[in-house]
């Protein structure tokens, strides 16, 4: 059984960002309270996970190099199974990636990393529900923190445009359903939209331009369905 609780983690991240206003998003610090704020929605949705949490079944942890028979990979967020100790099972996955310019170059980029960290996950475990979220920026006007691109004049687009179709984008990955299903594909994913143009507060994007919530990637529906795929997996 799945709760009907307010998701907060896309305002939360919106006020962290407001309270750390040009940081460095290739950074951990956003990633880990990103993580932490989806723990909390986790928590306060489904009670299957909470309990497992309370009871010690399942700890969250954050930033941790994810081993198969042959290479490791850092993930942001993995949910430990303790009781497969000795051997190290994550039960739930899931990697932050942010585009917050360039996004015709990122979204392709972010698109491949998606592909080769579920696949990385499910050849961890077959079982490990590999979920992803996509931060992207809104703003034209966004201005990197780095030294090389301040006072960088920007091309003008259509953003608008342009971030409906990444959204598209990500939105038409397939979805994984049962461990069976090809290692590639994410079990959940989720776009937050933002405008954030790096110097001034940011704002969440609820518009036509983010994910609506009859969408596959709207956040909600990103936390549900992995709950929902949780309660499958562990009957």
């Amino acid at each position: 059984m799945v709760l009907c609780a307010p998701m907060s983690a896309p305002g939360a991240y919106i006020d962290w960002i407001n309270a750390h206003l040009g940081f460095n998003p290739r950074g951990q610090k956003n990633s880990d309270a990103l993580s932490d704020f989806v723990v909390a929605d986790l928590r306060a949705t489904c009670p299957a996970l909470n309990s497992a949490f309370e009871n010690g079944v399942l700890v969250p942890r954050k930033n941790v190099n994810v081993r198969t028979k042959v290479v490791e990979r850092n993930v942001d967020l993995v949910i430990q199974r303790m009781g497969a100790l000795p051997e190290v099972l994550f039960s739930i996955a899931v990697e932050h990636k942010t585009i917050m310019t360039a996004h015709g170059k990122a979204r392709k980029n972010r698109y491949g990393d998606i592909v080769a960290y579920s696949n990385h996950i499910h050849n961890h475990w077959r079982d490990c529900i590999a979920g992803a979220i996509v931060v992207m920026n809104s703003s034209l006007a966004y201005e990197n923190p780095d030294a090389f691109a301040q006072g960088l004049v920007r091309p003008q687009f259509e953003m608008a445009r342009i971030v409906k179709a990444t959204t598209a984008i990500f939105a038409g990955i397939p979805l994984r359903e049962v461990p069976d299903d090809p290692s590639d594909q994410p079990e959940a994913l989720a776009v937050i939209v933002v405008d954030y143009d790096g110097v001034n507060p940011a704002t969440l994007v609820t518009d036509e331009r983010a994910p609506q919530p009859e969408h596959s990637v709207y956040y909600d529906n990103f936390i549900t369905r992995i709950c929902a795929l949780y309660g499958q997996r562990t009957k």
